[in-house]
């Protein structure tokens, strides 16, 4: 549906209706790693459409799985330097 491989190196996550599970898919070149965290109470904050559908950073994806919003106004903006030789 949404044109993306779940061959490539890229993590998917996906949330239950109710907001207090979430898989984690992986492929690892020899296989799929599924991560699986359920919340027992409280909700993860989760896009509220498909339409929402964005790709994440590492950090963004702990905030998630820590329960915080994708948001975090006073997080630092990551950087990553060039290296020239």
């Amino acid at each position: 549906k949404f044109q993306l491989d779940p061959y490539s190196r890229c993590m998917f996550a996906f949330c239950n209706r109710r907001r207090t599970l979430i898989k984690i898919l992986q492929w690892d070149g020899s296989g799929f790693w599924i991560l699986m965290k359920r919340l027992d109470r409280d909700a993860f904050h989760w896009p509220d459409t498909p339409d929402e559908l964005r790709q994440v950073t590492l950090k963004e994806m702990h905030w998630l799985c820590d329960g915080l919003s994708l948001d975090q106004k006073d997080a630092f903006e990551e950087h990553h330097p060039k290296i020239v030789v």
